[in-house]
């Protein structure tokens, strides 16, 4: 029995021993002969996508939240007391410069104003018979001063009686809408009361705040973009620039004021307004060509005139529906649209131009195949 036990232990030692020795003693040659048919490859650059782009001008924008304002507002008020007779123009009427708003009742203001009148000519008859005598040296000049003493006192009264009178209608001081009417017929007003607010929404005012950093790009005199919450838009003018910031906010109140004919959009609303700011030559570029470096940094991979791919840091001055508007790019750059996301800054690629087609504002389009080194298709990009 265990004599079997030792031939065994003998076997396994020889059979290890055999193995070892097939490694140990490998013939040189046999160990770096490649299998027959094999052949030597070599590594080719990446293939990618690129899209020549040159700088253009374009104009930069700033972007701000506001409202809405009337270009006037005012509070008609009462020039004399009276009982209110009539409520010619109620609220939300449209009235002119000049328009009755209020009638209140006349009284006594007529037969006032009739007697100052007899009191004028009275006076003037009186005044015109000293001159008269005063001639023919039968009165002194003393007494013809005095008369017209009393005919420019007379004429006075008659003035006052009249302008009272008159202030019995109450008239719009300006085109413009009653907002709200704060009498009723039968109410006695006041002098100084209030009868009614007119606003005037024809041009609207618009109203923003621009940060303390922006605000020496904002010039008077420029055209501004205007889009209201009712998503209606329109073309305004910059009329105003503050010349002190908010003390608080150190914000600057701007004005851009808008035509606005008829009335047709009213005062109070929101609003954004894109007030442009000069111009910058920027490289348009779609949003999947933008990457961050290591550093976080934003920008894009473009492929240099020895075919190596750099990274350029980029700003975004403009957004468009199709795009971003980005400074930080060499005038004449050939940005990677397909495959910036598989080579790194410093390595050798092989650029595939793409075809090109403008879009409807006149930036590059293109719809490219970006291809591996053995051929195969690995995505499209636009």
């Amino acid at each position: 029995m265990k004599k079997s036990y030792i031939i065994a232990a003998i076997m396994a030692l020889g059979i290890t021993a055999w193995v070892l020795a097939g490694y140990l003693f490998q013939s040189p040659v046999t160990a770096n002969v490649a299998p027959a048919g094999a052949e030597k490859h070599t590594i080719e650059p990446m293939r990618v996508s690129v899209r020549a782009a040159k700088a253009q001008p374009v104009e930069r924008h700033i972007v701000a939240q506001g409202h809405a304002e009337p270009n006037r507002t005012v509070t008609v008020r009462a020039e004399t007391a009276g009982q209110v007779e009539q409520i010619v123009k109620d609220e939300g009427a449209t009235v002119s410069a000049g328009d009755v708003i209020v009638r209140l009742e006349v009284k006594d203001r007529a037969a006032l104003l009739e007697r100052a009148k007899a009191r004028v000519r009275e006076q003037e008859n009186a005044h015109e018979a000293s001159q008269k005598l005063g001639e023919k040296g039968y009165q002194t000049q003393r007494r013809s001063d005095e008369t017209y003493s009393a005919l420019q006192t007379a004429k006075a009264e008659m003035e006052e009686a009249r302008i009272a009178l008159e202030n019995t209608e109450i008239r719009a001081p300006f085109d413009g809408v009653v907002m709200t009417s704060d009498v009723e017929i039968g109410t006695y007003a006041d002098v100084n009361g209030e009868i009614a607010t007119i606003v005037d929404n024809d041009p609207l005012v618009i109203s923003v705040r621009i940060p303390q950093h922006d605000i020496t790009s904002i010039q008077v005199g420029r055209t501004a973009s205007v889009t209201f919450a009712t998503g209606e838009k329109r073309e305004g003018r910059v009329n105003y620039v503050a010349p002190r910031a908010d003390i608080d906010t150190r914000t600057f109140r701007v004005e851009v004021q808008v035509a606005n004919p008829e009335g047709k959009i009213p005062s109070g609303i929101s609003v954004e307004a894109k007030i442009p700011t000069g111009s910058v030559f920027a490289q348009f570029v779609s949003p999947a060509t933008l990457s961050l470096n290591d550093k976080g940094v934003l920008g894009v991979k473009t492929v240099d005139a020895d075919n190596k791919v750099r990274f350029h840091p980029a700003k975004i001055v403009r957004s468009d529906v199709d795009g971003v508007w980005l400074t930080g790019l060499d005038d004449e750059a050939r940005i990677i649209t397909v495959g910036a996301g598989f080579v790194r800054v410093g390595d050798e690629v092989k650029p595939v131009l793409e075809k090109e087609n403008s879009g409807s504002d006149g930036s590059p389009r293109a719809s490219v195949m970006l291809s591996k080194p053995d051929g195969k298709g690995q995505g499209s990009g636009k």
